[in-house]
């Protein structure tokens, strides 16, 4: 179980000294809409793979910021963790630095309000570290820092996460600055350079902190989203135009303290 002290020791407004400085301009590498297929509508990115244990999981319509289209919903329970069901890109080809790049989301999740739910896995399920909606219902690097702002259950979100080379990574909702901290918690760390989304760790702690979902966008960007950048993406009310639009502001070349926690007992 994961206990909380009250401090939160970076959030949105707070910059780390020389934060970016070492951040490339972000290029968008991937775009999933999820119409009925898990392709890139960037050539040269691989497809999504799908994690459906239990066979629930599919392509369905759903309400995404007033506008009716297709979502892929990801179906399975908590436990046993052999029974979650999410989405993993293949990065062997290299379209990510494993320390410097950007991800945005469309997304919903459907259970366990008020407890932990995994968003973002970097080390193939294999460390309970990541990216997560906490029981605070807000979106923390654990175990590194949190976030004021609230994530709704049920309700499509825009959330993304910047990773930077020199350690700043930010997490943003809605177009929001959440969070910066300084972390490697982040980097793609595992030998078959791997991100998973959604699916929670299959060893050591913390196992089972997962939700049932549906995903309406996935965007990948190599290099770092500005705070402005990230938030006029989140501001296009259009489903499904958050990645064209990132790359017609960066034009042809592209996007040109923490909430402490003592170990687990």
């Amino acid at each position: 179980m994961r206990k909380h002290l009250l401090a939160i020791g970076a959030v949105a407004g707070f910059t780390i000294a020389a934060a970016g400085s070492a951040a490339q301009a972000a290029t968008l590498v991937a775009d999933y809409g999820f119409n009925n297929s898990f392709s890139s509508s960037v050539s040269g990115a691989p497809d999504l793979v799908a994690t459906d244990p239990l066979g629930l999981s599919g392509f369905t319509t759903a309400t995404v910021n007033g506008h009716t289209r297709t979502v892929y919903g990801f179906q399975g329970q908590s436990s046993p963790v052999t029974d979650q069901a999410g989405l993993t890109f293949d990065n062997s080809g290299g379209l990510l630095a494993s320390d410097n790049y950007s991800v945005n989301m469309v997304f919903s999740l459907a259970d366990r309000t008020g407890a932990w739910r995994r968003l973002v896995d970097v080390q193939n399920r294999q460390s309970d570290n990541g990216f997560y909606v906490d029981p605070e219902n807000t979106i923390d690097v654990y175990p590194v820092t949190g976030s004021p702002g609230i994530f709704a259950t049920d309700t499509f979100t825009d959330v993304a996460l910047t990773v930077a080379s020199d350690g700043t990574v930010k997490g943003y909702l809605n177009g929001t600055h959440e969070f910066t901290t300084n972390t490697s918690v982040m980097n793609i760390n595992n030998p078959d350079n791997v991100m998973n989304f959604f699916l929670d760790n299959v060893v050591a702690g913390g196992q089972g902190e997962w939700s049932s979902g549906q995903v309406a966008e996935i965007a990948l960007y190599n290099g770092v989203l500005s705070d402005s950048e990230v938030s006029r993406i989140s501001a296009v009310p259009l489903p499904g135009a958050l990645p064209m639009f990132a790359a017609a502001v960066a034009g042809v070349a592209g996007i040109a303290a923490r909430r402490r926690r003592p170990a687990r007992v």
